[in-house]
């Protein structure tokens, strides 16, 4: 009998771990763009900023850092202060 519900939990494992990722994979992703002229276009009144991929900040036109960290996306800064991310602090 020990077979039987061995291989039952095995079974089960995987559908718990993908039940709890689809739980927090629900939000829709903040949209990026590869670049400012597509950034502009699609955000309209809103500013563009840069998101730094390694963390929750983003840099403004005014920044050193805007389209410069090494992994990062043009998006709009109400849609990145939506999904909890910051201004930086320089």
């Amino acid at each position: 009998m020990k077979p039987i519900v061995l291989a039952t939990m095995l079974v089960a494992l995987p559908l718990a771990a993908q039940a709890a990722h689809a739980k927090h994979s629900r939000a829709p992703a903040l949209p990026d763009y590869g670049t400012l002229t597509a950034a502009k276009s699609a955000c309209g009144a809103s500013p563009v900023v840069w998101r730094a991929h390694d963390s929750k900040v983003f840099h403004l036109a005014s920044s050193r850092y805007f389209g410069k960290t090494k992994r990062g996306a043009y998006v709009c800064e109400k849609a990145a202060e939506a999904k909890g991310l910051h201004a930086a602090k320089s």
